[in-house]
């Protein structure tokens, strides 16, 4: 509150010192700053701004900051009511392979606009790969939609393997893309795994991510492994867990992750796909609110599971190779700046909310959604409806040039 009776949240746009007095003619040196803060954030809402206005009228203010206040409050509206609907479905205008190593070459497709603001999109998984749907979260007119398929996954080659295959790998392989594309900087999306690798990538290239949409945040903590993993989403899905448990002997249970690591790894191909279908039919029947088949079913595909169980665990036995459980968190300075926002399901049992929760807490400056009747997928209403206004909310950022 400061002596205008005004409350000026801390990280609003308005340029002002909060313990100043100020007189109506002092009130001419207030200006509307542009700033890293996202500008439609929820801490200081569009009425703040009215009341804000109101009370400088009523001071007999009026100068460019009154018009500016007012031509923002309006924009923040056209936002609100900016498209939260999935796109049609596109086909890619270009698709090709990057070889990134000796060993591995990656998959990529451009969609959209070819002249449009870039935008990559980090899979999940690890070892999920893109499918067509990905691309319809972006508006096909303004973004030029950027997809891959991760070290082994999809349509990448050599398939599921894990030889050179680490976060440092694929964070270096996005540069690569970036610089085989010539894009100079872009957007970067990632929900699940994806957000992991979309902080990883961002808090190492920050000079080259214009802003960030986040859903489902994983941070790949011991405790996050082990709530999934080691028996604590048991308790929700017991139905869904004991055939992912009854693969493994009882005297083998002491860490499942890595009684699967071995059978994953085995020099049976049987083995391999059974215990590949276990793994993942466990994540894909606990990955929405409510059961989806057709996501279940993904499960029996040996080919998608084999990547996606072994490439997973091989990340969590590996801890995502960071440095300390809370790499992800300990850097969020470098990217503070950055227009975000953290998009997570309230019931999500697969990344469960304490992760993004943690998240917020160190990066309150992000925008954070938390929609209430959603589990963990992208594709689930709610979730989806608020992963399309963010980057509604970031394209009327760069059309405005804010």
């Amino acid at each position: 509150m400061n002596s205008l009776g005004l409350f000026i949240p801390t990280n609003t746009i308005i340029g002002i010192a909060i313990n100043t007095t100020y007189t109506p003619s002092s009130l001419s040196h207030l200006q509307l700053l542009h700033s890293p803060i996202p500008l439609f954030s929820n801490n200081f809402t569009s009425s703040g701004r009215k009341k804000l206005v109101l009370r400088a009228q009523n001071l007999g203010y009026k100068s460019d900051c009154d018009h500016q206040l007012i031509d923002l409050m309006e924009s923040e509206k056209q936002v609100v009511e900016l498209n939260r609907n999935l796109y049609p479905n596109i086909e890619p205008y270009s698709t090709g392979f990057l070889k990134v190593s000796d060993i591995h070459t990656i998959y990529w497709e451009q969609s959209g606009n070819p002249s449009g603001h870039p935008v990559v999109f980090l899979h999940g998984g690890p070892g999920g790969g893109t499918t067509p749907s990905n691309r319809k979260f972006f508006d096909p007119e303004f973004y030029r939609i950027i997809l891959f398929d991760q070290r082994g996954s999809g349509q990448s080659t050599p398939h599921a393997c894990l030889e050179e295959n680490t976060t440092q790998h694929l964070v270096d392989d996005i540069e690569k893309l970036r610089e085989h594309l010539e894009i100079p900087e872009w957007q970067v999306f990632g929900g699940s795994w994806g957000s992991t690798l979309a902080l990883a990538y961002s808090q190492a290239h920050p000079d080259k991510v214009t802003g960030i949409v986040l859903r489902g945040i994983f941070l790949v903590r011991k405790k996050e492994i082990d709530w999934f993993y080691e028996g604590g989403a048991a308790a929700i899905y017991p139905d869904a867990w004991e055939p992912f448990r009854d693969l493994i002997p009882e005297n083998e249970r002491e860490s499942f992750v890595h009684a699967y690591k071995k059978r994953l790894n085995s020099d049976d191909v049987e083995t391999q796909y059974a215990a590949a279908r276990a793994w993942t039919k466990w994540e894909m029947m606990t990955a929405h609110l409510l059961p989806n088949e057709e996501n279940i079913k993904r499960g029996d595909d040996d080919k998608f599971s084999l990547a996606f169980a072994r490439i997973e665990n091989h990340y969590f036995v590996n801890q995502g190779f960071f440095p300390s459980d809370s790499f992800l968190l300990d850097n969020v300075d470098k990217i503070r700046h950055i227009n975000t926002t953290i998009v997570q399901g309230r019931y999500d049992v697969c990344c469960p909310m304490m992760s993004a929760w943690d998240l917020h807490k160190v990066w309150p400056e992000a925008d954070f959604k938390v929609v209430p009747d959603a589990g963990h997928s992208a594709n689930e209403p709610g979730i989806a409806a608020e992963l399309v206004a963010a980057n509604e909310r970031l394209k009327n950022i760069i059309k405005n040039g804010l």
